[in-house]
C-alpha cells in the first residue's frame, strides 16, 4: 500500500486516533495517580493531579467527538491529526528538554512525569485547535480559488462575446458611412461602439487587477487623465473642463486606473444641475504621494450620504462606480475622500503611492 492510499485509510479513523490519545492519557494519569498514592498516601494533591490529567482528556475526547460530526473532507481530518500529534510531540520534547538539562545539571526533578503528561495532552488540544482552524482557512481559500476561475472563466468569455460583437458594429458601420448620404446619423453609432469596446479594455484591467494577476507598478497617470477627459467632452459637449495636470504624473497603478477617473469623471457631469456643467481637474505631488483632485459645481452631496458615500459594496447596485473607485484604490494602496466644493458643488480627491525614486 502506497503512502497515499495509507493516509486516506488513516484519515477516516482520525477522530478514533485522537480518542486513543485521549484514553491513553487516562491510563498514564490513572498509573500516575496509583503511584503517588503509595509513595505519597491519599491526599488533595493527587487527587488534583489526577483531576487536571482527566479533564485534559476530555479535551481530546471533546476533540474526537467535533471531528465525527464536521463536515471536513477525509483528507482535511487528518490534517487536524497531524496538528494534534505535532502539538503533543513540540509540548512534550520542550518538556523533555528542560527535565533533561535540570539533570545534566546535576538538580533533581520531582513530578517530571506528571508535567510531561499535562504538556503533552494540553499540546494536543492546541495543536488540534489550531488545525481546525488552519483546516478551514484552507478549505476557504480552496472555495475562494473555485470561485476566482470561474469568474475569470466567465468574464474572459463575456468579454471575448461582447468584444466580437463590437468589432462586427463597426466594420459594418464604416461600410455603411460610404455608402449612405447621411453618415451623421452613424457617428453615434460609431461612438457607442467605440465606448463598448474601450469598456471592455477596462473590465480586462479589473479583472486582472482583482484576480491578483496584475499588480501596482509606476504608471504615468496624466495620460490616462487627458484620455479620460477627452472622451468626457465628446459625450457631454455643453461641458467645460478646466484640467492643470502635470507631465510624466507617476504613481503605483495598473491600467485599471482609467476606471477610476472614468467614473470620477462621469459622475461629476451626469450629478450636475448646471446647464453648463464646469469640471476642474487638479493633481499635485507630494513627497510620497500624488493627489488627484476632481471638482464641481453641481448641488453636491448632503452630510449624512458624504459620511457613508464610500462604504456601499459593489455588488449591491448602489453608487456603484464610487464602490469601484475605492475598491480599485484599496487595490493600489490608495485612498479616496469627497469634500464640499467651495462655493459649491463636491471635490472628490484621490490619492496615490509615489513610486520610489520619482
Amino acid at each position: 500500500m502506497d503512502g497515499t492510499a495509507l493516509g486516506r485509510r488513516l484519515a477516516g479513523r482520525a477522530p478514533s486516533l485522537i480518542a486513543i490519545l485521549g484514553v491513553a492519557v487516562v491510563v498514564v494519569a490513572i498509573a500516575h495517580f496509583l503511584h503517588d498514592v503509595r509513595t505519597l498516601g491519599f491526599g488533595l494533591l493527587p487527587v488534583a493531579s489526577l483531576a487536571l490529567c482527566l479533564t485534559l482528556s476530555i479535551g481530546l475526547f471533546g476533540l474526537s467527538y467535533w471531528l465525527v460530526d464536521s463536515d471536513f473532507p477525509v483528507d482535511d481530518t487528518w490534517t487536524v491529526v497531524r496538528w494534534c500529534l505535532g502539538g503533543m510531540v513540540g509540548f512534550g520534547a520542550l518538556a523533555a528538554l528542560t527535565v533533561g538539562i535540570r539533570l545534566a545539571e546535576g538538580q533533581t526533578v520531582e513530578g517530571a512525569g506528571l508535567t510531561l503528561l499535562v504538556l503533552c495532552s494540553g499540546g494536543g488540544i492546541g495543536g488540534g485547535i489550531a488545525g481546525i482552524y488552519y483546516t478551514r482557512a484552507t478549505l476557504a481559500a480552496r472555495d475562494a480559488d473555485k470561485r476566482r476561475d470561474a469568474l475569470v472563466f466567465l468574464n474572459s468569455h463575456l468579454r471575448h462575446n461582447v468584444l466580437n460583437a463590437a468589432q462586427v458594429i463597426q466594420g459594418y458601420t464604416s461600410v455603411l458611412a460610404d455608402r449612405t448620404d447621411e453618415p451623421e446619423y452613424l457617428t453615434p453609432i460609431e461612438r457607442r461602439s467605440d465606448a463598448i469596446a474601450s469598456l471592455i479594455d477596462d473590465m480586462k484591467e479589473l479583472s486582472d487587477l482583482f484576480a491578483g494577476e496584475r499588480t501596482p507598478t509606476p504608471l504615468d497617470i496624466s495620460t490616462v487623465i487627458l484620455r479620460e477627459v477627452e472622451s468626457a467632452r465628446e459625450t457631454h459637449e455643453s461641458a467645460t473642463f478646466d484640467v492643470d495636470v502635470p507631465p510624466e504624473l507617476y504613481v503605483m497603478a495598473t491600467g485599471a486606473v482609467s476606471a477610476v477617473f472614468a467614473n470620477l469623471i462621469e459622475n461629476a457631469v451626469e450629478h450636475n444641475d448646471a446647464s453648463s456643467p464646469s469640471v476642474t481637474i487638479r493633481a499635485d505631488r507630494g513627497p510620497r504621494t500624488v493627489s488627484v483632485r476632481i471638482a464641481d459645481d453641481g448641488p453636491g452631496i448632503r452630510d449624512d450620504v458624504k459620511a457613508n458615500l464610500f462604504d456601499s459594496a459593489i455588488e449591491s447596485g448602489e453608487g456603484r462606480g464610487i464602490a469601484l473607485v475605492k475598491t480599485v484604490m484599496g487595490h493600489y494602496g490608495g485612498d479616496v475622500s469627497a469634500y464640499d466644493n467651495d462655493p459649491r458643488g463636491t471635490e472628490v480627491v484621490v490619492e496615490f503611492r509615489r513610486p520610489p525614486g520619482r
